[in-house]
C-alpha cells in the first residue's frame, strides 16, 4: 500500500475546500522530522482524519518514535477538547499499546526527565496510606509474574535470604541527614533537614547523586551537612 500517495491526497483535498464547524491544525511535514510552524505547513483537518493522517505518518516513518507517541496520545491520551474523538478499534490500540510499550523499553532518559518523573511521583507517593502503597506494590508484583518480567528468582530469593541472615537490618539509609544545597558553581544555597524533606521540596533523585549515580539532582550539587 502506497501510504504516501494515500498521505498526500488526504492533505491536498484540505487544501482546496472550506468546512465548517470542528477542525483541527496539522503540520503536512512533521515537526520531529524538520517541518517548520509556519503556514505553509500547516492544513484544517476534520478529527478523524487528522488521526488517519497520523497513523499513515508512522508507516511512512517507521523509525521515528515521536510521531509514534503522538498518535498514542491522541488515542489514548486526555482529550481537553468536547469535539475531539477519535474512536479506534481494537486491532489498533492493541498495536499502538504494543508500539508504545517498544518505544519505553530501554529508553534513556535525560536527567531533567528523571528529575520531572521523580518529583511528580514524590507528590503522589506522599498522599498515599502505608495500606494504598502495600497494594499498589502487591499488584505491580503480580502484573510483572503474569507478564513473566519478576525478575527474582526462586534461586535468587533464596541466594537474597542467605546473605542477609545473620545481618544486623537497619532502614537508615541516610535519609534523615542534613543535607546542603549548592548550585553549579559550588555557591552554599541553603540546608535541608533531610534527603527526603529537600525531595519534597525540590525534586531530582538526590539520593542517588549523594551514592555517586549522578553529578546533580533537579539541576543543583548536594551534601551531607557532616
Amino acid at each position: 500500500m502506497d501510504y504516501q500517495k494515500i498521505y498526500n491526497q488526504i492533505v491536498e483535498r484540505a487544501k482546496n475546500r472550506k468546512l465548517n464547524g470542528y477542525l483541527e491544525k496539522h503540520h503536512i511535514i512533521p515537526k520531529c522530522i524538520g517541518g517548520e510552524d509556519i503556514p505553509s505547513n500547516l492544513v484544517k483537518l476534520t478529527a478523524r482524519e487528522h488521526f488517519l493522517c497520523h497513523m499513515l505518518l508512522c508507516e511512512i516513518y517507521p523509525t521515528e518514535n515521536k510521531l509514534k507517541h503522538a498518535l498514542f496520545l491522541m488515542a489514548m491520551g486526555k482529550q481537553k477538547i468536547k469535539e475531539k474523538h477519535y474512536v479506534i478499534g481494537s486491532r489498533v490500540y492493541e498495536r499502538l499499546r504494543i508500539e508504545f510499550s517498544k518505544m519505553l523499553t530501554g529508553k534513556k532518559h535525560t536527567q531533567k526527565t528523571c528529575d520531572k518523573k521523580s518529583k511528580a511521583m514524590l507528590e503522589v507517593w506522599a498522599n498515599k496510606s502505608t495500606e494504598e502503597k502495600k497494594k499498589i506494590g502487591k499488584a505491580i508484583l503480580e502484573t510483572r509474574k503474569e507478564n513473566g518480567n519478576n525478575k527474582c528468582t526462586p534461586s535468587t530469593a533464596k541466594k537474597i535470604s542467605d546473605a542477609l541472615k545473620g545481618r544486623e537490618i537497619t532502614w537508615d539509609r541516610g535519609l534523615n541527614k542534613p543535607v546542603l544545597q549548592f548550585d553549579k558553581q559550588n555557591n552554599f544555597i541553603t540546608e535541608y533537614p533531610s534527603i527526603s524533606e529537600a525531595e519534597r521540596q525540590v525534586g531530582g533523585d538526590i539520593k542517588g547523586m549523594l551514592a555517586g549515580r549522578h553529578k546533580t539532582a533537579a539541576g543543583y550539587v548536594w551534601k551531607y551537612k557532616n
